[in-house]
């Protein structure tokens, strides 16, 4: 991915995991199709689902389950850096654009939405 840097050694996926809300969508065989991961702060910072999945509800049933996590930690407020393809499922789910993001990464122009949702 082109706003991803190089890919962080094992270790750092599992510090990152201790100050997150993490859940993974699995098929009836356990590959994994989808996951998420919801900071202490309110930020989703990943919603993905595998490419043969999209469409069938794995990452909408993957936020739902990260934002029923947050509103059982008490978060008031959700927010997300969304792609152009992912924006369309956060606005289903009752988030607003709070405003586009121009910018570009090894050179490649790319944008991406600053999008929040109250919970409370």
């Amino acid at each position: 991915m082109v706003w991803s840097p190089a890919k962080p050694a094992p270790e750092t996926y599992l510090q990152k995991a201790q100050d997150r809300i993490i859940f993974v969508a699995e098929d009836d065989s356990g590959q994994i199709i989808g996951y998420g991961d919801l900071e202490l702060n309110g930020h989703i910072d990943h919603l993905y689902t595998h490419p043969d999945w999209v469409g069938t509800g794995v990452g909408t049933a993957v936020y739902q389950a990260l934002e029923a996590a947050a509103r059982k930690k008490g978060m008031v407020l959700l927010f997300v850096e969304a792609s152009e393809s992912a924006r369309y499922l956060f606005e289903r789910q009752g988030f607003h654009i709070d405003n586009r993001n121009d910018f570009s990464i090894n050179n490649v122009p790319i944008h991406n939405y600053r999008m929040s949702k109250q919970l409370a």
